[in-house]
């Protein structure tokens, strides 16, 4: 009961309320998009992977393809650990942090409520810390959505035993993480523009930059110092589900949502809010 009024304390409840209300119709859309595709990934595996696997004992798909894949599509774990982090899996997770982030407050100024906002006796402080709430909360009900999909699936196909929990639990709040760093990094952004647009080219630049980054290091061995600069380089999911996972790369995560966030902390109660143009 404590942990609540201290929460309660940190955060603007009415607030709190109106975001999850503006947001809840995406929030459905993503999450019910998310158990889909997860659930695609061992009917895959259950329906066509020990056929496909005569490929790889052929040697017809070539090995700079598997190592930017990041896994073996012809087991269950490298399947799910692929659809993980496929563009498609990865797009559906970020863009409700990524979109939240920036637009917590450019899209609050732009569309001229931040000052309504900023009128009632709540500190801006209290509003950011609402909003990495509500960021958190979303953040954890997709990823819940795309892990039922994925146990669902493997159930219902026979294949759930090639699943362990706790593994999955691990990918989980891994993943959780790193959505929460990209949210806090887009948030840091929004909070010194007036407008969504500049906020929401970084983010997006931020996104594809170390996507990049990642990608280059996997498939060209002299630019593989270029890893530990992505936040996705820090999400494996080949790695956790072959029980090989590393918390450390969670802390990395966190880490970098902590130190964006303390920006944002730092900077949104020192910024001046010109007039309305």
């Amino acid at each position: 009961m404590s942990v609540l009024r201290g929460l309660t304390a940190l955060v603007s409840l009415p607030l709190l309320r109106r975001t999850v209300r503006a947001w809840r119709l995406r929030i459905v859309v993503v999450a019910v998009a998310l158990a889909a595709w997860s659930y695609l990934l061992p009917v895959i595996f259950a329906t066509f992977g020990r056929q496909m696997a005569t490929l790889m004992d052929a040697d017809l798909i070539p090995k700079p393809f598997l190592r930017l894949m990041g896994a073996d599509p012809f087991s269950l774990d490298g399947a799910v650990a692929l659809g993980w982090i496929h563009p498609i899996g990865l797009g559906l997770q970020l863009i409700l942090p990524l979109a939240m982030g920036v637009g917590a407050v450019a899209g609050e100024r732009q569309r001229g409520t931040l000052e309504v906002l900023l009128a009632r006796p709540v500190s801006r402080r209290t509003l950011l810390l609402t909003w990495v709430v509500v960021l958190a909360g979303v953040v954890l009900v997709t990823v819940l959505a795309a892990l039922a999909g994925t146990w669902v699936a493997a159930l219902r196909y026979g294949v759930a035993a090639d699943l362990d929990l706790g593994e999955l639990a691990l990918l989980g709040v891994n993943t959780v993480a790193l959505l929460l760093s990209v949210g806090c990094v887009g948030l840091a952004a929004s909070v010194s523009s007036d407008r969504l647009g500049r906020p929401l080219g970084f983010g997006i630049g931020f996104v594809f930059l170390t996507y990049l980054f990642d990608i280059l290091g996997t498939l060209w061995p002299d630019a593989d110092w270029l890893q530990p600069y992505s936040p996705f380089h820090y999400l494996q999911p080949l790695e956790i589900l072959g029980a090989r996972g590393d918390v450390r790369d969670v802390w990395v995560l966190l880490g970098v949502a902590a130190v964006a966030l303390a920006y944002a902390l730092w900077r949104f109660p020192r910024r001046d809010l010109a007039a309305p143009a």
